[in-house]
């Protein structure tokens, strides 16, 4: 008995993808941590309570004048005389104007203070509690480090989010081609194999689904495909054993004429040849189409393969009266079945000169298409009937009107529609100004 194979819920797939969505955030958040000490400890960045310190520093020394502080001061501040102009200041622009208004109107902001010493001046001084660069360099050239670093964080965060999405796309995605791959196998009817096993327990479950879908496809496929070789088995015995008999009476129908008999027994005596004749043609075309479609494909040159169609069907043609002209574009090889695919490609042009009256023409061109080949016969006939358009490709159907002949037996061109589409291509059968045409077109593989 097999082992059955272990599934999770798509619930749990989830809460997985979650919990380590946590676990890469919260690390990173620990390295992100960690390297804040560092540089801390480097002495490449200032506290944040650093900036509430110089301030503190400024507004208790003991000085009646203002000391300018040094370039490590980090608060912005604006030394102002009592008529309101500006004596000294590190900032510019939009921030000086703020520190204006503060001068103006006293403020009502914790994080900004002010100081007036004995010579009428007034400092303002604005301070922020955040972590600040040691080079004043870099506090010029780049926004405040704790910026920077929050949003090191967060690039981090969405790198983690970013990676674990498509970690789990990869994940989800592999297990969804696994039913794009059983359905193209059970379009192609390749139904001898087992449908694999996902690993999660909701897409097991349709799975399971196609596999039964599956088997139950195969053993009606499979009943078919017996039925089908054993009524071909019967078709083909009993054609063969047919052909004994039809040919004891031909024969002798045949010695028969060579005797001097009475007019109307002469008639009757071809009568019985012709038909004798017919019959024997049904029985090839029999033989030949329950002979099977088990020829192997194999990678053929497309000009040699036309070039040989040309060749075999020049003859019937010379034969028949008939001028066959021929047109070969086609380039590069595919895989086909050579034997079937020429005797079915021979039926069409057979029956475009059965169909063309004796000093016709019937034309056969080969050329390439975007995304295949195409093989196109015309001739000078009467051309198809609407019933024939319609029906016939299909077994044993016979045209009495339009296109009919007594060497017609309704195999040639269902046997050429067959192997047509055994090759993933398409016959269509269709009327131009000359009489009628055949279109075969072949995708590319």
């Amino acid at each position: 008995m097999a082992k059955k194979q272990r599934s999770v819920s798509l619930t749990f797939v989830l809460l997985r993808f979650a919990v380590v969505m946590l676990g890469c955030m919260l690390l990173c958040g620990l390295v992100w941590m960690l390297c804040f000490t560092q540089l801390r400890n480097a002495g490449i960045i200032y506290q944040g309570y650093v900036s509430n310190q110089q301030t503190e520093r400024i507004l208790t020394e003991d000085t009646k004048n203002f000391i300018s502080p040094g370039a490590d001061f980090l608060p912005e501040y604006a030394l102002f005389a009592p008529e309101g102009n500006v004596l000294e200041s590190n900032v510019e622009g939009k921030k000086l104007e703020t520190l204006r208004e503060f001068f103006l109107q006293a403020p009502d902001d914790v994080h900004v203070s002010r100081r007036t010493y004995a010579d009428g001046s007034t400092v303002i001084i604005r301070w922020y509690f955040r972590s600040e660069f040691v080079n004043p360099i870099l506090r010029n050239l780049l926004p405040p480090f704790e910026y920077l670093w929050l949003a090191v964080l967060g690039a981090g965060w969405v790198f983690c989010l970013i990676f674990n999405t498509l970690r789990l796309r990869r994940r989800l995605a592999a297990r969804l081609r696994l039913f794009g791959e059983v359905s193209d196998r059970v379009g192609a009817q390749e139904l001898d194999f087992t449908v694999p096993h996902a690993g999660i327990r909701e897409y097991d479950q349709a799975l399971d689904a196609m596999e039964h879908m599956r088997d139950a496809l195969y053993s009606s496929l499979s009943s078919q495909w017996a039925a089908q070789q054993e009524r071909e088995a019967e078709i083909a015995a009993l054609a063969h054993d047919l052909k004994t008999p039809l040919t004891l009476i031909g024969g002798n129908a045949e010695l028969l004429l060579d005797e001097n008999l009475p007019e109307n027994c002469q008639r009757m005596l071809n009568t019985i040849v012709l038909n004798s004749d017919r019959a024997k043609r049904y029985v090839a075309s029999l033989l030949e189409t329950s002979s099977g479609m088990d020829e192997t494909f194999e990678n053929t040159a497309l000009p040699a393969m036309f070039d040989e169609l040309c060749l075999s069907t020049n003859a019937l043609a010379q034969a028949n009266g008939i001028f066959l002209h021929s047109q070969n574009s086609l380039e590069g090889s595919a895989r086909i079945q050579k034997d079937h695919l020429l005797r079915a490609l021979g039926n069409v042009v057979q029956n475009a000169i059965e169909h063309t009256p004796e000093g016709g023409s019937v034309y056969l061109e080969g050329c390439m298409l975007a995304n295949g080949w195409q093989i196109t016969v015309r001739d000078d006939g009467p051309g198809f009937s609407r019933a024939a358009l319609h029906h016939a490709t299909e077994r044993l159907w016979r045209d009495d009107t339009a296109r009919s002949s007594d060497g017609h037996n309704g195999l040639g061109l269902w046997f050429a529609a067959q192997v047509v589409t055994t090759h993933s291509g398409q016959l269509e059968l269709k009327n131009c100004e000359s009489g009628g045409m055949a279109v075969i077109k072949f995708r590319r593989n």
